[in-house]
């Protein structure tokens, strides 16, 4: 089975102990994830920074390398910049 952004989200939600945000069409990935994030591992990441921005800034706090293929015109996330920041939440969390 193929995995999906609607996947990686709710994976990271779940490690983070807290509810999924919910997708919206086109399967976007949420701002709230980034957000949340931020929010539960104190990183302390501007709220002004756009969802790739926020995205790299997640993935690059632990020292890894922000990928050209992580994020995609229009300001979108891709499902390889969401797994890496997935595995960044497990960093932090050491799951």
């Amino acid at each position: 089975m193929k995995v999906q952004k609607k996947d990686v989200v709710v994976e990271i939600a779940v490690a983070l102990g807290k509810e999924p945000p919910k997708m919206s069409t086109g399967s976007t990935e949420p701002r709230a994830i980034f957000d949340m994030v931020n929010e539960e591992l104190a990183l302390g990441l501007p709220t002004s920074l756009t969802k790739p921005q926020i995205a790299q800034a997640i993935v690059e706090s632990t020292g890894e390398k922000w990928l050209p293929d992580h994020e995609s015109r229009g300001g979108t996330v891709t499902l390889p910049g969401l797994q890496a920041v997935r595995e960044a939440v497990r960093f932090y969390i050491q799951e």
